[in-house]
C-alpha cells in the first residue's frame, strides 16, 4: 500500500520539528566546546594548551563507546521497548572501558608526555560518560526530542561549562580535566531522571546485545577516524604553512559536519523502526541544510574567516566553500552509517573503515598539491561511503 502525500508531508514536518529542537541543545555543546579550546589557547600558552588539546582528544576517542551504547539502546527501544539489559550493557561497557583506560594510563602518559592525574581522571570519567549514553539513547528511542535537547544542553553546561569556568579561574590543565570528571558525573545524575531511568545495576548482558554494542563501537570508531584523520594527514604531507591553512579550514568543516547531526539523531529512531521513506526525508533535509551552509561559506567565508581566525588564513578564507562541502559530505556519510546501525548491518564497520583507507590513499597520492586538494580527498571518501551505504539500504530493504 502506497503512502499518501499527506502522510509524507506530516512525517517530513515531524522530522523537521524534531531536528529544530535538537539543534538548540546540540548548539550549546558545540559553542561551549569551541569556547573551551579558544579560551584554553589564550590563557594557557602553546605548551600547556597542547597538553589540554591532547587530553580532550583522548576524551573524544573514549566517548565513542558512549555513542555506541546510545545508538544500540535507541535502536532497541524504538523497535521493541525498554529492557533491564540496556542498563547492564551500559554499566559493563563503561566499567570495562574505564578499567582498561586506567591500565593504559602509564603508557599513555609516557607516549603523550602527559601527567598521570589528568589521564586517570579521564579514565574514570569514561564510566559516567557511557551511562550518559544510556540515558540519551533511552530518550532518543522514545522519540522525546524536547527532553533529549534539554539533556544535551544540560550535559554540555555541566561538563564543558564547568571545565571552562575552572580553566578561567585556575589556569590549570589538571584542574580543568578534574572538572570534566565532576561534570560528567553530574551530567549523568541529571540525564538519568530526564530519561526516566534508574541507576543501573550489574547483571548478565545477553550475547546478542554485547555483540551489537561491539559492532556499533567499531563502526563509530571508524567514523571518528574518518572525520579526524585529515588534519593529521595534511600535517604529514604538506609544508607547515599549508598544514596550518588546512587546520583552519578543518574548523569550518567540523562546524559544517556537526550542525546537521540534529537531523541524523532525529531520524535514527525512525530508521530503526523501518519507517518508509525515513532515509529519503532525512537526506533531503540534510541536503537543504548543507546547501545553505555551502552557499553561506562561499558568500561570507572570505569576509568572516579573516575576522575570526586572522588575515593570515587566506587559503581557508578563499576556499571556505570547499571546506564546508567536506563537512557536509561527512554529515551525509554519517547519516548512511546510522542507517546501517539502525538495521544492525554487520557491514557497517567495513564500509567506514574502507572509506578511511580510501581517504589515506587519496591524500597520499593526489593530496600533495595544496590544502584544498586534501579537502577534495575528504569529499571523495565521504561520497564513496554515502553511495555505498545508500546502495546497501536499497538492496536490504
Amino acid at each position: 500500500m502506497s503512502e499518501s502525500p499527506s502522510t509524507s508531508v506530516t512525517r517530513r514536518e515531524a522530522l523537521l520539528g524534531s531536528s529544530a529542537l535538537l539543534v538548540l541543545g546540540l548548539a550549546v555543546g558545540q559553542v561551549l566546546g569551541y569556547a573551551l579550546n579558544v579560551v584554553g589557547a589564550r590563557v594557557l600558552g602553546p605548551s600547556s594548551f597542547g597538553e589540554l588539546g591532547a587530553l580532550l582528544g583522548v576524551l573524544l576517542i573514549g566517548n565513542v563507546v558512549a555513542l555506541a551504547v546510545q545508538a544500540v539502546v535507541a535502536r532497541r527501544i524504538a523497535r521493541g521497548g525498554p529492557s533491564d539489559a540496556h542498563g547492564h550493557v551500559a554499566l559493563s561497557a563503561g566499567a570495562a572501558e574505564a578499567a582498561l583506560a586506567l591500565l593504559l594510563v602509564p603508557f599513555a602518559a609516557a607516549v603523550l608526555d602527559l601527567d598521570l592525574l589528568p589521564l586517570a581522571a579521564l579514565a574514570v570519567a569514561f564510566l559516567p560518560l557511557t551511562l550518559t549514553g544510556l540515558a540519551l539513547g533511552t530518550t532518543q528511542g522514545n522519540d522525546r526530542f524536547l527532553a533529549l535537547s534539554g539533556q544535551y544542553a544540560v550535559i554540555a553546561v555541566l561538563r564543558s561549562g564547568l571545565a571552562l569556568g575552572t580553566l578561567l579561574v585556575t589556569r590549570s590543565v589538571t584542574a580543568t580535566v578534574l572538572a570534566v570528571l565532576v561534570g560528567s558525573v553530574l551530567g549523568w545524575l541529571v540525564a538519568a531522571p530526564l530519561a526516566r531511568i534508574r541507576l543501573p545495576w550489574p547483571g548478565r548482558v545477553p550475547r546478542d546485545l554485547a555483540w551489537e554494542t561491539g559492532r556499533a563501537t567499531f563502526a563509530l570508531l571508524a567514523m571518528f577516524v574518518l572525520t579526524s584523520a585529515d588534519v593529521l594527514l595534511a600535517r604529514a604531507i604538506l609544508d607547515p604553512g599549508d598544514a596550518g591553512q588546512y587546520a583552519a579550514g578543518a574548523i569550518l568543516a567540523k562546524i559544517a559536519f556537526w550542525l546537521p547531526q540534529a537531523v541524523v539523531i532525529a531520524a535514527f529512531p525512525r530508521l530503526a523502526r523501518g519507517e518508509r521513506g525515513a532515509l529519503a526525508r532525512a537526506a533531503l533535509l540534510l541536503g537543504v541544510l548543507g546547501a545553505v551552509e555551502i552557499l553561506g561559506a562561499v558568500l561570507l567565508g572570505p569576509r568572516l574567516v579573516p575576522l575570526v581566525l586572522g588575515p593570515e588564513y587566506d587559503v581557508a578564507a578563499a576556499s571556505a566553500g570547499v571546506f564546508v562541502l567536506a563537512g557536509v559530505a561527512l554529515s551525509a556519510a554519517s547519516l548512511v552509517l546510522y542507517d546501517r546501525l539502525a538495521a544492525d548491518d554487520p557491514a557497517a564497520a567495513g564500509l567506514v573503515w574502507g572509506s578511511v583507507v580510501v581517504l589515506v590513499v587519496l591524500v597520499l597520492t593526489v593530496g600533495h598539491g595544496s590544502p584544498v586538494a586534501v579537502a577534495w580527498c575528504v569529499v571523495a571518501a565521504a561520497a564513496l561511503l554515502t553511495v555505498s551505504g545508500a546502495v546497501l539500504h536499497s538492496r536490504r530493504r
